[in-house]
């Protein structure tokens, strides 16, 4: 009986192993890799923020404007850009590699501001800025909703990169 208990066990952690490799790819890891050493940003934020956003969809355009697979507006892409001394088109942000490097830093720059607050960063990303100073982000479900999605895609992710390394 402990035989087939202990079955059991390893059948349901392999098959919860192989569903979180599949809900939360590393796609991009290369490029992920290498925004987060440069810009000191978590593996796992980064992936985070790209699943909730686009879910990997390289060309999503949301109905905002937002671009790409970190969903970058283009006047921040274009900020982001001038303060990197780096050229900038529109166009550019729908390359993975680009969005990944813009976003990356656009995270890096709002972990240095806000002093690491994950939930002011996540409210700065989703909302603006703007609206997390005037307080007027508390008036929107979806940036409240988000905060929690990226707890949760967070911890998977956490493991999900444990699990390849």
């Amino acid at each position: 009986m402990k035989r087939i208990y202990l079955y059991l066990f390893t059948f349901l952690v392999f098959s919860g192993l192989t569903l979180v490799t599949f809900v939360f790819p590393l796609n991009y890891f290369p490029e992920v890799s290498y925004a987060s050493k440069e810009y000191q940003v978590d593996k796992a934020t980064i992936y985070s923020i790209i699943k909730i956003e686009s879910n990997f969809r390289e060309n999503v355009c949301s109905y905002k404007g937002a671009v790409g697979l970190m969903q970058i507006m283009p006047p921040t892409g274009e900020w982001i850009a001038e303060l990197n001394n780096i050229p900038y088109s529109d166009e550019m942000l729908l390359d993975p590699q680009y969005n990944i490097e813009i976003g990356t830093f656009y995270l890096s720059y709002l972990l240095k501001r806000y002093h690491g607050d994950i939930e002011k960063v996540l409210i700065a990303y989703n909302a603006g800025p703007s609206r997390l100073k005037d307080g007027t982000w508390k008036n929107f479900k979806e940036t409240k909703n988000y905060i929690i999605k990226y707890k949760i895609v967070n911890f998977f992710y956490k493991i999900r990169i444990f699990i390849k390394n």
